[in-house]
């Protein structure tokens, strides 16, 4: 008799705990996010989410989208032209562009210390006015791209004046979310 009622009294705090456990299990679905506080993102840039409710609403929102490409054009010393890298890396971005809705790229451009920070002002505009262009002749909307020219104050690899650095003439390529 003992053991009937050890039995019914398991059968029953069984039963009444399974809907707890069950209701566990159904949480919102909330967005992983990263050290910084970033949201992060799987390779076709969409919010990775876990199912611990700390985190919910829409935190993706404005934050980098990575469509698994290179985001870096380099270019040619004292060149704004894309070389033939820079547009294969422009045809990765615009297929990669292809697949997402809803995003905006902000291309920044950057000179090494070579000429006049004047000169490099312009250059890095131009620079990344170009790599504008060759988003949009692939597709890209115009009213998704943003543009800014940083000269020599921004430089990858930090040098004195009027030293050429390739990992310094640049058009950063970031998309958002």
């Amino acid at each position: 008799m003992k053991i009937k009622s050890k039995l019914a009294l398991c059968a029953a705090v069984v039963a009444i705990s399974a809907p707890v456990l069950a209701s566990a299990h159904q949480t919102e679905r909330s967005i992983v996010l990263d050290a910084r506080g970033n949201a992060v993102l799987d390779f076709r840039g969409a919010c990775v989410t876990h199912d611990y409710p700390e985190q919910s609403g829409d935190v993706c929102k404005g934050q980098l989208a990575n469509i698994g490409v290179p985001n870096v054009v380099y270019f040619d010393l004292d060149k704004s032209t894309l070389n033939a890298r820079g547009k294969q890396v422009i045809d990765e971005v615009a297929a990669g562009l292809s697949e997402l809705n809803g995003y905006s790229v902000n291309l920044s451009g950057h000179a090494d210390t070579l000429a006049s920070q004047s000169y490099n002002q312009a250059l890095s505009e131009r620079r990344a006015a170009n790599v504008k262009n060759a988003l949009i002749a692939r597709g890209v909307p115009a009213s998704s791209i943003s543009t800014s020219g940083f000269g020599e104050s921004q430089n990858a690899v930090p040098t004195g004046d009027e030293v050429p650095e390739a990992l310094n003439r640049r058009v950063e390529i970031e998309v958002l979310r």
